[in-house]
């Protein structure tokens, strides 16, 4: 069948393509095939016999984090028109063995493409972090295998002519350029959320083909440590567990956040909270939030007798806090005054339950305006705490005020005032201001940052268990908090990630299929130099800090 008519059979990433064919993006002209027993002949007729192609996977569960949200299963070399019925059949015959590697009952589905020669391809990401007006480029002269095998220069191009791009391409990718910031203009006009793009370069005809397009499971944020010798916040201010959990957000996402804080002060104060000042928050450049851990802790001291007004009113807050879950509608128009009454009636539940349903971490960037969450990712089971049910319903109505803002996404550089007035006209000024600066990571604030880090934020210890690319990884048993080290994470690996503490390899970037999926489960995934890996042996014991781009030896 031709993608043409029947995207639905497809995974999303091929819709998706298809999507961006309609729209008049140039593509790879493509054929569906769901059974062996398909006819090709018709197809590769329309072809010149110099074409050349490739087989790759299309089956639907590759868009499931546990097995390969980074794209297919499987996928040939280019091939001549005359290796082509071969080449099926090796790829019938691969992804039969995959699926029932997985336990998964099902006929393989494949699509035959039409190989776009190139010397340069890459992966476009947009928009860049919270920045509507810059696209991150990975990008080689090597075509699009290398860059997903790692092996590529990097790129952040402004999509404004008028405006300098941060990190420029290479002298000789340069002409790439004005190609790029079209192509991401093309993707923003026609698909509404934050996504990635596999591209080629085809010389001959002077254009950039699609390739591929996903939503983009996590944002691109900063991309170098803070150099040493610039100036750092004061000791006080420090990353801690509420910066974490917060993630990078947006000036109106900061200034939303403050906002709420202060609305919610009064009711902190009966609560028998100081609460005089909500000082405790910095923001930087790229996002991050500070905290001045004192001052926080100032913030929610009790006032005087203010333990005895926390137990007296600690049931009337309980009752106040089930009449807003009640009163919630998920399916009413953004009311500010909604969420600010979520907001406080969440964050005073929290302090009465000990911190009771912060074991269930919140979707990716979910206090994020720029990002919004799917819908199902935001509800609560009935048996859930009550911290738990206000969280999920200020989030809904936190993920409605997201879907406003999808129309003018440059919009998150103004402040919460500046947004209700709709006095809007300095934000896109503001984003070119802040481009320069947000490129380097102001929550690593230690000097030494050691290593490329391509998923989680955190801190793991686990046991060094060293494997070459050719180890039937699936065979093996592996010890208990493993931090698997590889010169490079092979794609039949991917089903054992939840498995694993942690992923350190010589060759990756973001879009490599075990980082992706590393970002889905929150492990970290980083690369290593030469030398450092070559210091790392198998049962040694390793603490990996990918907050502060820190490898500790434990025990060797």
């Amino acid at each position: 069948m031709d993608l043409s008519t029947e995207p639905s059979a497809l995974p999303a990433k091929y819709q998706r393509l298809v999507e961006a064919a309609q729209a008049g993006l140039s593509t790879p002209r493509s054929l569906l095939l769901d059974s062996p027993t398909c006819s090709v002949d018709e197809f590769l007729a329309s072809f010149s016999a110099s074409t050349q192609f490739i087989v790759r996977s299309a089956n639907k569960i590759e868009d499931g984090s546990g097995y390969s949200l980074a794209g297919h299963f499987w996928s040939s070399a280019a091939v001549s028109l005359d290796v082509v019925p071969v080449t099926l059949q090796r790829a019938w015959s691969e992804n039969q063995r995959l699926l029932a590697d997985l336990q998964l009952n099902q006929l393989p589905i494949l699509m035959l493409q039409e190989y776009i020669q190139h010397v340069w391809g890459g992966v476009l990401f947009q928009p860049w972090s919270f920045f509507s007006e810059y696209a991150y480029v990975e990008y080689s002269n090597g075509g699009v295998q290398q860059v997903v095998a790692g092996q590529a220069d990097s790129a952040l191009i402004s999509l404004a002519s008028t405006a300098a791009s941060p990190l420029a391409l290479a002298e000789a990718a340069q002409f790439l350029e004005p190609y790029l910031r079209e192509l991401a203009e093309q993707l923003r006009a026609v698909f509404r959320f934050p996504l990635d793009c596999e591209w080629a370069y085809a010389s001959q005809e002077q254009r950039i083909v699609v390739l591929q397009i996903r939503a983009q499971t996590h944002a691109i944020g900063a991309l170098f440590p803070l150099p040493s010798d610039w100036a750092r916040p004061a000791a006080t201010w420090q990353f801690t567990a509420l910066s974490e959990s917060l993630g990078k957000i947006s000036p109106l996402s900061f200034s939303l956040l403050v906002q709420l804080y202060q609305e919610a002060q009064a009711d902190l104060q009966s609560l028998g909270c100081k609460a005089e000042q909500v000082n405790f928050l910095a923001y930087q450049p790229d996002g991050s939030v500070l905290v001045d851990p004192t001052k926080e802790q100032l913030f929610y001291a009790p006032r005087l007798f203010g333990g005895f007004w926390r137990g007296w009113r600690a049931v009337a807050f309980r009752t106040q806090a089930e009449a807003v879950l009640a009163q919630f509608d998920p399916t009413a128009a953004f009311h500010h005054p909604q969420l600010s009454s979520l907001f406080s009636a969440w964050l005073i539940q929290t302090i009465l339950q000990a911190g009771a349903g912060r074991e269930l971490p919140p979707p990716v960037h979910a206090y994020e305006l720029s990002w919004p969450n799917p819908v199902d990712s935001l509800s609560s089971p009935e048996t859930a705490p009550i911290t738990l049910k206000l969280r999920n319903a200020f989030l809904q109505e936190l993920n409605k005020l997201k879907q406003a803002l999808l129309v003018n996404p440059a919009w998150v550089f103004c402040d919460w005032v500046e947004y209700t007035q709709q006095a809007v006209s300095k934000a896109i000024s503001r984003q070119v201001q802040a481009a320069p600066l947000a490129i380097y990571d102001y929550a690593v604030i230690n000097s030494g940052v050691e290593f490329q880090s391509l998923a989680a934020r955190t801190c793991v210890r686990g046991t060094v268990c060293c494997v070459q690319t050719t180890s039937r990884l699936e065979l093996m048993v592996l010890p208990e908090a493993c931090i698997l080290v590889s010169p490079y994470f092979a794609n039949r690996w991917i089903p054992l990630i939840p498995k694993l503490a942690g992923i350190i390899v010589l060759q990756a970037n973001r879009l490599s299929h075990a980082a992706i999926v590393a970002r889905e489960y929150q492990l970290p995934y980083v690369v290593l130099s030469l030398a450092q890996f070559a210091e790392l042996k198998s049962g040694s014991l390793i603490e990996l800090d990918t907050r502060q781009g820190k490898l500790h030896l434990i025990r060797a």
